[in-house]
């Protein structure tokens, strides 16, 4: 296995994912609140062997570094997320496509039911290794909190 975790800091949450690049899968996301982001990310580290953390240059980030840096996590690298939350829009109707009658509409008027932090984490990966991820139907976003 080939373990990517992305973040996607903000204010008071992170959206974070863990995805295999080898099977090309995200295997769990969510949103986490900021006092405890840095222990999922330690739990996750002690129960895969993650190769690298991915973290949005936005809001937060700074802070989301340092907390990280704090658990002695090293392999970290910094993605530019400018227009991630729009294009996660985008994607989160590409991975849950809408029902019949609102299939039609343009895609610019749909707002997704759910928090969009997880997909934008998965968009700041997708970027970030230029490679598109299957999201399996299993896959809940979880909120941690």
């Amino acid at each position: 296995m080939s373990l990517y975790i992305s973040i996607d800091p903000g204010i008071k949450k992170c959206g974070l994912l863990l995805a295999d690049m080898k099977s090309g899968k995200v295997i769990e996301a969510g949103i986490a609140s900021l006092n405890i982001f840095s222990d999922l990310v330690s739990l996750w580290n002690e129960d895969y062997q993650i190769i690298k953390i991915i973290i949005g240059d936005g809001t937060n980030c700074k802070y989301v570094m340092n907390q990280l840096k704090r658990n002695n996590f090293v392999n970290i690298n910094y993605v530019n997320e400018r227009g991630s939350t729009l294009r996660a829009r985008f994607r989160y109707w590409e991975i849950w496509p809408p029902n019949y009658f609102i299939r039609w509409l343009p895609k610019e008027i749909l707002f997704p039911p759910e928090n969009l932090d997880a997909i934008v984490a998965l968009i700041l990966l997708e970027d970030f290794l230029n490679h598109k991820f299957i999201w399996p139907d299993k896959v809940d976003i979880k909120i941690w909190p």
